[in-house]
């Protein structure tokens, strides 16, 4: 037996192993947190059996070509993997290398907590589903790309309204970070200290929706998160997800990025799969201000270059208003731009922009005015048209103040 078939069959029986430690919640009552994180975790098996097993019988010899390179990647992508399983608080059995530091009782607390935010977000997420099928995916078939500007590292809200697209372009301040490195000789004290830093990373875009910019600065410069990588790690995590590779560096033109150079990281790319589909997340950190702008002649390259124009959709949420304000019409530019199609709340770009750049606007919900900081970006002619429509309230929430609205614009590709 070669060493491909070793590998495979160690993965074999990791995963089954997994799910049988998993098959006695079944049991449980539906509402029981238990079972729910069983059927996931078998499901995941099953997801590696089809991607990695299904051809693997005797006469394959495929194997026999695999380079060391590739045997290094697959371990890799193991590790980041259980690594993932573990941050985000899944329950994780003996085949998981991280499986000894879950016996603290401050990280069973951290787990608990975790699956309570997760459980919120996801019935938010499955109602905002059922409503993007009929809205939003009919607008959207030719998509290949998503652009989201402020986004932070809210990969999971824009993967709820967007899971068909081959890319997701995440532009926003916050540093990159570095993976987390949790090891044996963790205390209880370590435990807890790391329960609590993930924790916060993450509790606002569970709970509330959204990233809060003035938290992520502190939430996302500890020693144990350390920037949005640990957070897109845990988002794959808990939608069982495969993190495929890591690719960390200075972004270029051409949207490649250079692992070698001296300079602070600035780009992360991430390749994951699921149920065969593979996608990619690719995070940029930059300013976004004209003034930010003006001086990352890279950044202006890559988005004229890179971004397909008949391809991309736009994504924006939560965006302080910043697009209301004269000195961020370089990125809104682009946006209207570049983008086939636009989903946001009233906290992107105006209504009236949108508008005299062509787009056709459709708005789904009721207009709510802006949260008291934001009070000066209330738009009298988007609550005209809210109200001449008389719609029903949205029965999900995404953004500030858990906005039940959402503004849809498209413009002719003629």
């Amino acid at each position: 037996m070669n060493n491909k078939r070793i590998y495979y069959t160690l993965f074999i029986f990791l995963f089954a192993a997994l799910c049988n430690s998993c098959k006695w919640s079944k049991t449980v009552e539906a509402g029981n947190e238990l079972k729910a994180e069983a059927e996931a975790a078998e499901e995941l098996c099953n997801q590696f059996n089809q991607q990695y097993f299904a051809d693997m019988d005797d006469s394959t010899t495929v194997a026999s070509h695999e380079s060391p390179a590739e045997k290094l990647q697959m371990e890799q992508s193991m590790m980041w993997n259980q690594l993932a399983q573990y941050l985000v608080g899944l329950r994780i059995d003996s085949t998981n290398i991280y499986h000894g530091l879950t016996k603290f009782p401050s990280w069973v607390n951290y787990q608990q907590k975790t699956w309570t935010m997760w459980n919120n977000y996801r019935k938010n997420a499955a109602k905002a589903a059922v409503w993007r099928e009929e809205n939003v995916a009919p607008l959207t078939t030719q998509c290949k790309q998503l652009l989201y500007a402020f986004s932070g590292p809210d990969w999971a809200y824009a993967h709820t309204f967007f899971p068909d697209v081959d890319e997701y372009i995440l532009l926003a301040a916050e540093p990159i970070g570095s993976i987390p490195r949790p090891n044996a000789y963790m205390t209880e004290e370590d435990a807890r200290v790391l329960g609590s830093a993930l924790y916060r990373s993450t509790m606002n875009i569970w709970g509330g929706g959204f990233f809060i910019t003035e938290k992520m600065e502190k939430d996302l410069s500890t020693k144990e998160v350390d920037g949005v990588l640990p957070v897109l790690m845990m988002f794959m995590g808990r939608d069982y997800r495969s993190i495929d590779d890591i690719v960390i560096g200075q972004l270029q033109p051409d949207g490649s990025i250079d692992t070698e150079s001296a300079k602070s990281p600035n780009a992360l790319r991430m390749m994951t799969s699921k149920n065969g589909k593979k996608q990619t997340i690719t995070y940029i950190r930059c300013d976004l201000s004209n003034s930010g702008m003006k001086t990352n002649h890279t950044l202006q390259k890559y988005l004229k270059n890179y971004i397909k124009t008949e391809q991309c959709a736009g994504y924006l949420k939560a965006a302080s208003y910043l697009l209301h304000y004269n000195n961020y019409t370089t990125i809104k530019n682009i946006l209207l731009e570049k983008c086939r199609f636009i989903l946001q709340d009233d906290s992107g770009i105006k209504y009236a922009d949108l508008q005299n750049a062509g787009f056709k606007t459709l708005l789904w919900g009721k207009y709510e005015r802006p949260l008291s900081v934001f009070k000066g970006c209330y738009q009298v002619d988007l609550d005209s048209a809210y109200q001449a429509l008389n719609l029903e309230k949205l029965d999900f929430y995404a953004g500030y103040g858990k906005r039940s609205y959402q503004i849809g614009a498209i413009k002719s590709m003629q």
